[in-house]
C-alpha cells in the first residue's frame, strides 16, 4: 500500500514556490510580449480572425494605431490587453479639452465595462517628432498628452489607464564624439518638449514608449555593423568597462541615459515597436527576421534586461500582419514587417515562449481566398509592346510591387516576369475583376500557378477591406515608380 508522506510546512512553501516560479517562467515568455496590430492593408483579416489568432497564440497584449470601431468590438470580451491609439492627424483637435474629453467617452469609456475592452493605455500620436515630419507635430503633442490623461482621469479610468507617447529612437542620440550609451541625451531641437512629457508621464506615473529598430540602423548606414543587428553577433562597444554587443541593449540604455539627465532615469520605459521585416530590401529576408526572433525572444522571457536595466522589459513587436497598403517612403520594406502574411498565415518558426523551439505560431482559421487565377504578361497578345512600361507603372501604382526590388524575394525575375508580378498584383487588388487582367490587350488571365522559385505570385483573401482604409491613399505619399521602371526594364 502506498502512504503518503506528510510535509513539513517549509517543503509545503518549497513546493509552492518551485510550482509557482515554474507557471511563471512558462508563461513569462509570452506575458512580457504584445504585437503591433496594423490595419492598412487592401483586403483585411475580419477582426474577430486576428482576435482569434491573438488567443490561439496565447498573446496577451496588443497595440492599435486608431480606434476603429469594429477592432474595437472584435477585442471585447477577449481578455487582451490594448494600448488603443489617437493618429498624428487628430493631435491639433486633441488640443482642445472637450475634443479629447469627447474621444475618451467615445473611445475609452464606451468600451470600459465587464467583458468590455481591457484598455491599458492611450496612445497619443505615433511617432510624432520624427525628423522626417520637419516639425508638424511637436507644439501639438504635449497639450495633446495634458488633454487625453486629464481626461482619463476625470473619467475615473486614469488610475489604471494611461497616456503615453509613442516615440521613435531618434528622440535621443550620443554625442558624435562619445558615440556610447551613457553619453545619451534628447534633441537639443526638441528638448524642451521632452522634457514637458516626460516630467507629466512622471507625475501620472506612466510610462515612457520608445519604438527600436535594428534593422533601421543597419538599412541607413552602410557602415553599421551586420553582426550588430543581432544578438548572436561578435560585434561589441566598450562604454567604459560596460559592454554591448547589440544596437538593441544600446539604444534602450542610450534612452536610459537620457531620462536618467533629466533627472527621470528609473521612469518605467516600454518598447512599442520591435522587430524585423521579411522582404523589400536585401537584408530583409526571413532568415534574417528568424535570426532576429530567436535572440530577441528567449532574452525577454528570461528577463535579461540590458546592462543599465535587468529585469522585465515590456515589449510589443512590430508586426503582427503584413500591410500591403502601407506607405513606401521609408522604404520598400514598409510592408514586410508582419509574423504572419496578409492572410494570417506564419511565415517562419517562432517561439513566443522564448523556449528557442522551432515552432509555427497558429494562423488565421477559415480563411477564404480568391478563385486559383492569376494575371500574366502576354507578349503575343493583341497589345501594343511599347505600352508595356506605361501599363506597368499604372498596375504597380494601385497595387504592392515591393518585391521587385533589389534584393527582394522577387528581385531576380526577367523583363517579362516583372510584367506579369506587377498584373497580377494589380488584378488580386482589384478582386480578379475580368476587366483587371486586360492592361490593353498585353495580359490574359491563367489557372496555373505562375510562382517562380522564390517569388510567390499570390492570390488575394476573397473578403475585400470594409472600407477602414483607403488604398490609393498611401500610394500619394512616395512610392518609388522611377527607381521600380528601372528594375522592370533592366
Amino acid at each position: 500500500m502506498y502512504h503518503r508522506q506528510k510535509q513539513s510546512p517549509m517543503t509545503s512553501f518549497a513546493v509552492f514556490f518551485i510550482i509557482i516560479s515554474t507557471v511563471c517562467f512558462s508563461s513569462g515568455g509570452v506575458s512580457a510580449l504584445g504585437v503591433n496590430w496594423g490595419t492598412m492593408a487592401s483586403h483585411q483579416l475580419p477582426p474577430k480572425t486576428v482576435v482569434r489568432m491573438l488567443t490561439d497564440n496565447n498573446i496577451k497584449k496588443v497595440k492599435l494605431f486608431d480606434a476603429d470601431t469594429d477592432t474595437m468590438g472584435a477585442l471585447a470580451g477577449s481578455g487582451v490587453e490594448v494600448m488603443v491609439a489617437i493618429p498624428n492627424d487628430l493631435l491639433k483637435a486633441m488640443g482642445t479639452y472637450q475634443r479629447a474629453k469627447d474621444w475618451v467617452q467615445r473611445n475609452v469609456s464606451r468600451f470600459n465595462f465587464n467583458d468590455g475592452v481591457k484598455i491599458k493605455y492611450v496612445a497619443v500620436g505615433n511617432e510624432p517628432f520624427l525628423t522626417s515630419y520637419n516639425g508638424s507635430f511637436i507644439n501639438l503633442t504635449y497639450p495633446a498628452l495634458v488633454n487625453i490623461q486629464t481626461a482619463l482621469n476625470e473619467a475615473g479610468v486614469g488610475d489604471y489607464i494611461k497616456a503615453t507617447v509613442p516615440l521613435n529612437a531618434d528622440v535621443y542620440n550620443s554625442p558624435p564624439d562619445n558615440q556610447v550609451p551613457s553619453a545619451g541625451r534628447f534633441r537639443s531641437d526638441i528638448l524642451q518638449e521632452m522634457t514637458d512629457i516626460v516630467n507629466f508621464l512622471a507625475q501620472n506615473k506612466s510610462p515612457f514608449t520608445v519604438n527600436i529598430y535594428p534593422f533601421l540602423s543597419l538599412y541607413l548606414s552602410s557602415d553599421f555593423p551586420f553582426e550588430y543587428a543581432f544578438f548572436d553577433g561578435q560585434t561589441t562597444v566598450n562604454d567604459n568597462g560596460v559592454i554591448y554587443t547589440n544596437v538593441f541593449d544600446a539604444s534602450f540604455d542610450t534612452l536610459l541615459a537620457s531620462l536618467n539627465a533629466l533627472n527621470h532615469g528609473d521612469m518605467e520605459v516600454i518598447v512599442g515597436e520591435v522587430g524585423w521585416p521579411t522582404d523589400g530590401d536585401k537584408n530583409a529576408n526571413v532568415a534574417n527576421a528568424e535570426r532576429f526572433y530567436s535572440g530577441l525572444l528567449p532574452r525577454l522571457a528570461n528577463n535579461i534586461g540590458t546592462p543599465m536595466r535587468t529585469g522585465y522589459i515590456e515589449v510589443y513587436l512590430f508586426g503582427f500582419i503584413d500591410e500591403d497598403a502601407k506607405s513606401v517612403a521609408p522604404g520598400n520594406f514598409e510592408r514586410h514587417w508582419g509574423i504572419f502574411k496578409y492572410d494570417g498565415q506564419p511565415k517562419f518558426p517562432v517561439d513566443l515562449q522564448g523556449q528557442g523551439q522551432k515552432k509555427f505560431l497558429t494562423g488565421a482559421q477559415n480563411v477564404q481566398y480568391l478563385l486559383n487565377q492569376w494575371c500574366m504578361f502576354n507578349p503575343n497578345g493583341r497589345g501594343n509592346i511599347s505600352r508595356l512600361g506605361d501599363n506597368i507603372n499604372y498596375a504597380c501604382s494601385l497595387s504592392d510591387c515591393t518585391a521587385l526590388g533589389y534584393g527582394s524575394s522577387c528581385g531576380n525575375l526577367d523583363a517579362n516576369g516583372n510584367a506579369s508580378y506587377a498584373f497580377n498584383m494589380y488584378f488580386q487588388v482589384q478582386n480578379q475583376e475580368a476587366q483587371a487582367c486586360d492592361f490593353e490587350g498585353l495580359a490574359t488571365i491563367v489557372t496555373r500557378n505562375i510562382s517562380q522559385g522564390q517569388c510567390v505570385f499570390p492570390i488575394q483573401i476573397g473578403k475585400p477591406s470594409s472600407g477602414h482604409y483607403d488604398y490609393s491613399y498611401s500610394f500619394r505619399f512616395g512610392l518609388l515608380i522611377s527607381g521600380l521602371m528601372f528594375l522592370l526594364m533592366t
